[in-house]
């Protein structure tokens, strides 16, 4: 009865999830519509308040407030079984610094497919609109465009998608969050590095059993860009670094071609690493916990059923007893305590893996998830047939 509740509950919750991403989808994907149709009556301010309520409003809000009406969770636990789990404050500093390298790998990578769909004949889109070099538009753009996305897409991707949809498995769960992540985007020149950066925050998300990770390194990644954008309108040197690495690799194409490879390696390297560090500090912070956790829990029980082995009279010859009849101290074997944790921590980990295996998800929750699929899929298309003509 039990495995059945909860089996239960996991499809309820995969259902309201990929239910509620749907309609999200829907709503954006309309919105989007609407903003480039009526694109030329939008002045400069009401772009932008109409990106922060989409961010808000539609990709934070929304979706909680129905996930919340729907599985009639207190918002404690959602947040809680969404990965909003504290970090240490080395963790953070990671995390900063993983950003930057996650920023440096996207220009790359985002510069590598670019050039792809362009021998196809697309051409990339140019921003020729002049904007305010002032250092208000500075902090504007970093809230709108850093700060919001990455505590709501992180909310909506890492959060909501990613724990959803875990009755599919680790993989599946990380690949169906970072594809469709990259999809929202709703633009074929972002849509490949932004799902591969979907993939390993996924990963770092599920590792670190924390979406704060998450949280940092898309800020930091897309604060970088809009730090760079602003040194350029400034005519700062460092606004222009990364045109001149561009004319400098294109100029020479061999030597570019090798600093390109062996900076590219030594990034991944470095992220690796990085990750390696966050992944063993989420570790041991729960291992500890954990520790006291589950030795309180079976010293208690071991106490207890000692206890009662005493009462009856049983096992008197295998028990180490100290003391008169009215005072009597039991000592616990630390070898035998370890050998009940193993023998309870394989059995519990058996029975997890046998539950996934019985999981079964809707076949209405996977209609709403193929198409958020297919209906972001089709509007990136578009997107790149619109930069062919």
């Amino acid at each position: 009865m039990v495995e059945k509740k909860v089996e239960t509950l996991t499809n309820k919750t995969n259902f309201y999830t990929n239910l509620i991403y749907f309609i999200v989808v829907v709503c954006f994907v309309i919105i989007r519509i609407l903003a480039t149709v009526f694109s030329s009556q939008l002045n400069f301010y009401v772009s932008y308040a109409l990106g922060i309520i989409t961010q808000l409003g539609l990709l934070f809000f929304l979706p909680l407030l129905l996930f919340k009406l729907l599985s009639k969770s207190k918002f404690k636990d959602i947040f809680s079984n969404f990965r909003f789990k504290k970090i240490s404050y080395k963790s953070v500093l990671v995390a900063v610094g993983l950003g930057f390298l996650v920023f440096f790998l996207n220009v790359y990578i985002s510069s590598f497919f670019n050039s792809i769909i362009q021998l196809f004949g697309y051409k990339p889109s140019s921003s020729s609109s002049s904007l305010p070099s002032e250092w208000w538009f500075f902090f504007l753009n970093l809230f709108c465009t850093a700060i919001l996305p990455a505590i709501c897409e992180e909310f909506l991707h890492r959060g909501m998608l990613l724990s959803g949809n875990s009755c599919y498995g680790v993989k599946k769960s990380i690949i169906i969050s970072g594809f469709l992540f990259g999809l929202l985007h709703l633009n074929i020149e972002q849509f490949f590095y932004a799902t591969i950066i979907g993939l390993f925050l996924g990963y770092v998300c599920w590792s670190t059993d924390s979406i704060y990770p998450c949280m940092i390194v898309h800020f930091i990644n897309n604060a970088s860009s809009v730090f760079l954008s602003f040194a350029r309108s400034q005519g700062w040197g460092i606004g222009n670094m990364f045109s001149y690495i561009s004319k400098f690799l294109t100029s020479n194409a061999f030597i570019g071609f090798m600093i390109f490879i062996l900076f590219f390696c030594l990034l991944v390297m470095l992220a690796i690493e990085a990750t390696k560090f966050l992944i063993k500090d989420s570790l041991m912070s729960d291992l500890i916990k954990q520790k006291k956790k589950f030795t309180s829990m079976f010293v208690r029980n071991a106490y207890f059923s000692d206890i009662e082995k005493i009462k009856n009279g049983d096992g008197a010859d295998k028990l180490k007893i100290k003391g008169d009849d009215n005072k009597k101290v039991i000592f616990v074997d630390v070898n035998e305590l370890l050998g009940i944790i193993g023998n309870n921590m394989n059995r519990v980990l058996t029975e997890i893996e046998n539950q996934e295996k019985r999981m079964t998800t809707s076949i209405t929750s996977k209609i709403f998830m193929y198409g958020s699929i297919v209906l972001s899929a089709i509007v990136t298309i578009m997107t790149f047939i619109w930069g062919l003509l």
